[in-house]
């Protein structure tokens, strides 16, 4: 039943797409592509990725990628079967808990019962359904499993005649656990006050017994420091003690944080993708939740000394929260996975207490009221997960529930650029910035919306706040330097390429584009060696045998030239830079009709390329058909006004055709731009002197 209840509440989640951080931690995560290499045991950890110092989370991603590949479909269902299996394990270890001593005046008749409502009710809560449906966030629903197993099997080992192989599960499942997230870090404590609360009956009972599973469990510990060093041990500067948030400050936020989970757990509405940063001005903003927060802190200390079993379940909740909640971290304040396991507790919790408080009509109340609950609670998270159907829903639904959050502002806007709707992602990426102005990412997509519809100044402009906010932003700087080349300015953009190979030295788009700076700034060795070094590390980098061509081209060595163009070609064959580079150089080899065959071919795939425009009007000058030629000058300087060899080709084509007015207009404009051009000079008084024999340009 609880199987079936789990797939039937998330079925319509199987084909929601990667969302946000599954992105870093799946879908561009090289170290789960060849599982037999065993490189998921050091998954990414650089820049704060959810796998980061989790190698357990990141087997499991391998074996995903080793079964379906990025077939969401499959991560999905694993999911799935993994918090089945938590809530299978939560109804065992109910079963067994009801019927030892602490908890024995429940009834042994009602040991069936009781867990599998509550097991149920949990396993279909909407509240989970961010540690379920988003997939990266299997993170929690894995640990939680792990957890829970490290209980069960302790249970399993206080009675029967294997104690001995349930307490090296128990171990086992908590090295996993360990391996899979650091909220897993409480779980030797809470086995201890399991312990007490239903085995042993006291702590020193406890470590009489069963020494040698606390020191095995133990052991556990030194493996999640080593994992947590490995992460340089603040999770790549994502959380800890070191990342420059304030730890009062940041406790004070966790204060409302516990009250709203709670709140949910209750009243699973609304629920909230992203909840975005908040800071507390003072104690006085949060009196009455850290009011609650302290009242509940002291109520579970007074059970734990009074009612040990209520008081372990209640720590449980406590104990999983308290990473999360005490150790400052850079993004998130509020995270609704995060009471994945929390809300088992307390629904444990409030299923004890409402048969404590019912008696005899407790059954009946919990089954008809249990049905109805599960029954409601599975259409909710039918219904939440429609939200994770596209990365678009997503993040719309995020804005609508927080519209002062500027990080859900930011990624709708990524989500509205993809769907190709970059207008609105304009608007929301300016939305975003006018919530918080430093917001690094948004003014770097802002820079890349404008890239995209070629507004160069602007690009630029955020593009340099975006580096002004976080010089560490990957991407940015080569996004920059790509709008300062456009801008004209070579040297800043070369500076740009070289910064970024400084601190990343196997960037290969840097050293492509340096490169072909470096070219026209003759500097032709360095360029071939960054060139090689980029086809080293990427053999089918069509734009580095593009370079590689220009290189041998302004060398003479024009059959090698031919040879990397079409190479390029073959590798990419819409590169339409490559079409016009071979336009070219077929053009000044004198085939005429392969050269306009590669220079329309060129406009196919990019109808804005102005050379090629400039290219076919120079074959129809040489063919002296003067008219189309001016046609294609005129298209080129549309698209390029500062094409000055266009602008005096164009005029060539009017003093030949007798549009003297026009031609001296264009001589002057070319001689702005180039004004010790003797030919064009020479032109420009051949153009005057025949207006003046025809008596005047106006005749």
């Amino acid at each position: 039943m609880i199987v079936a209840l789990v797939f039937l509440a998330w079925a319509n989640s199987l084909s929601g797409p990667f969302v946000l951080d599954d992105q870093s931690s799946i879908v561009d995560n090289p170290t789960i592509r060849d599982f037999g290499s065993f490189r998921w045991i050091s998954p990414p950890a650089g820049r704060g990725e959810t796998v980061g110092g989790r190698p357990v989370l990141n087997l499991s991603f391998a074996l995903n990628h080793a079964t379906g590949g990025l077939d969401v479909r499959v991560y999905h269902a694993t999911n799935l079967a993994i918090h089945a299996l938590a809530a299978l394990a939560l109804f065992g270890l109910l079963r067994r808990a009801l019927a030892l001593p602490g908890l024995s005046s429940c009834g042994r008749s009602r040991t069936l019962f009781l867990p599998a409502v509550l097991a149920a009710l949990w396993a279909v809560h909407p509240l989970n359904t961010q540690a379920v449906t988003y997939v990266v966030q299997r993170a929690e629903s894995l640990m939680g499993l792990f957890y829970l197993t490290t209980l069960y099997a302790f249970a399993r080992s206080l009675e029967g005649p294997h104690r001995r192989v349930w307490q090296t599960v128990a171990i086992a499942a908590c090295w996993l656990g360990m391996g899979t997230k650091e909220n897993m870090v409480s779980a030797p404590i809470v086995v201890l006050l399991f312990d007490r609360a239903f085995g042993a009956g006291s702590f020193a009972g406890a470590w009489r017994a069963r020494r040698g599973l606390y020191l095995g469990l133990a052991t556990a510990w030194v493996f999640l420091a080593v994992l947590l060093a490995s992460t340089g041990g603040n999770r790549g500067g994502t959380s800890g003690f070191d990342v420059g948030v304030s730890w009062i400050g940041y406790v004070l936020t966790q204060a409302p944080a516990l009250v709203r989970y709670a709140l949910l757990a209750i009243w699973p509405h609304p629920l909230v993708f992203e909840y975005g940063d908040f800071s507390v001005a003072s104690a006085i903003d949060v009196a009455w939740p850290l009011l609650l927060v302290t009242g509940a802190l002291g109520a579970t200390l007074y059970a734990l000394w009074r009612h040990p079993a209520v008081g372990a379940i209640a720590t449980l909740a406590w104990a999983v929260l308290a990473p999360t909640s005490l150790v400052p971290g850079t993004l998130q304040m509020i995270v609704e996975h995060r009471m994945y396991l929390p809300l088992a507790a307390v629904m444990v919790l409030a299923g004890l207490g409402l048969e404590a408080l019912t008696g005899s009509r407790g059954q009946r109340i919990l089954a008809f009221g249990g049905a109805g609950l599960v029954l409601a609670f599975t259409l909710l998270t039918h219904a939440r997960n429609q939200a994770y159907r596209s990365e678009l829903a997503l993040w719309q639904d995020t804005v609508a529930k927080r519209p002062l959050n500027p990080r859900a502002h930011n990624n709708l806007g990524r989500a509205q650029l993809l769907a190709g709707r970059s207008d609105e992602a304009v608007a929301s990426f300016k939305e975003a910035i006018r919530l918080q102005p430093n917001h690094a990412y948004a003014q770097a997509n802002l820079g890349a919306c404008y890239r995209l519809q070629r507004r160069w100044p602007e690009a630029a402009e955020h593009f340099e706040r975006a580096l002004a906010a976080d010089p560490a932003l990957p991407d940015v700087r080569v996004n920059l330097a790509v709008a300062l080349t456009q801008l004209g300015r070579i040297d800043a953009a070369v500076s740009q390429y070289r910064a970024e190979l400084a601190t990343h030295p196997d960037d290969i788009e840097a050293k492509t584009n340096l490169a072909a700076l470096l070219i026209d700034q003759g500097l032709h060795a360095e360029a071939a060696r960054l060139l090689r070094e980029a086809l080293a590390a990427s053999p089918d980098l069509a734009e580095a045998h593009l370079h590689l061509g220009r290189i041998e081209e302004l060398q003479r060595q024009t059959s090698v030239a031919e040879a990397e163009f079409r190479a390029a070609l073959r590798l990419k064959p819409t590169l339409a830079a490559a079409h016009l580079a071979l336009g070219n150089l077929l053009l000044g080899r004198g085939d005429a009709s392969g050269a306009e065959d590669s220079y329309r071919e060129a406009l196919r795939h990019d109808a804005t390329l102005a050379s090629a425009h400039y290219g076919l009007g120079n074959i129809r000058a040489r063919q002296q058909q003067f008219e189309p030629a001016m046609q294609e000058f005129l298209e080129c300087l549309r698209l390029d006004p500062g094409h000055v060899a266009a602008r005096n080709n164009l005029a060539n084509c009017q003093l030949v055709t007798g549009r003297l007015a026009d031609a001296i207009a264009n001589y002057e404009k070319v001689l702005q731009a180039r004004p010790g051009d003797t030919s064009v000079r020479r032109n420009l008084d051949l153009a005057r002197e025949l207006a003046r024999q025809r008596g005047g340009v106006g005749r």
